[in-house]
C-alpha cells in the first residue's frame, strides 16, 4: 500500500471501523424489511400486524393461501359429491334396465293370456254353434223319418 493515497487506510483503522459497525449492528433492532429476508416468514395466521407495507403483503399473502385452501377443500368435496352421484345414477340406470325388463316379461305374459282367454271364447262358441247345428239336423232327421 502506498502512503501517498488518501483512500489508503491503516489495518488499524480498518479493524477499529469493523468493530464499530458490530457493536452498532448488535445494538439495534434489525428492520421489519431485513426480518423478512433473513428469517423465514411465518405461515400461521396468529397475531399479524400490518404495519408496513411487508406485514400487508404477508397478510394479504395469508388471507390468498386460505382462500385457495377452501377452494381446494370445496373441489375435493365436489369430487366425491360427483364420484357418489355417479354411483347413484349407475344403480338407477341398472334398476330402470331391470324394470324395463321385468315389463316387457310381464305385458308378453298378459298378450299370452289374453290370447289363450280369446281362443278358449271361440272354441266354446265353435262347440255351442256346432252342438246347436248338429241338434237342429238330428231333429229334423227325426222328424223327417
Amino acid at each position: 500500500m502506498s502512503a501517498s493515497n488518501k483512500w489508503d487506510l491503516s489495518a488499524e483503522d480498518i479493524k477499529t471501523a469493523a468493530k464499530d459497525e458490530k457493536e452498532l449492528l448488535l445494538e439495534h433492532d434489525s428492520d421489519p424489511d431485513e426480518n423478512m429476508l433473513f428469517n423465514r416468514p411465518s405461515t400461521s395466521v396468529a397475531e399479524t400486524k400490518p404495519d408496513g407495507k411487508m406485514d400487508s403483503v404477508r397478510l394479504q399473502i395469508q388471507e390468498v393461501t386460505e382462500v385457495m385452501r377452501e377452494n381446494v377443500q370445496k373441489v375435493i368435496e365436489r369430487g366425491e359429491k360427483l364420484e357418489d352421484l355417479q354411483e347413484v345414477s349407475d344403480r338407477l340406470t341398472m334398476a330402470g334396465n331391470e324394470f324395463r325388463a321385468a315389463a316387457r316379461k310381464a305385458q308378453q305374459r298378459a298378450w299370452l293370456q289374453n290370447f289363450k282367454t280369446r281362443i278358449i271364447l271361440v272354441t266354446i262358441t265353435v262347440t255351442v254353434v256346432v252342438c246347436i247345428i248338429v241338434l237342429d239336423i238330428m231333429v229334423l232327421y227325426l222328424v223327417l223319418r
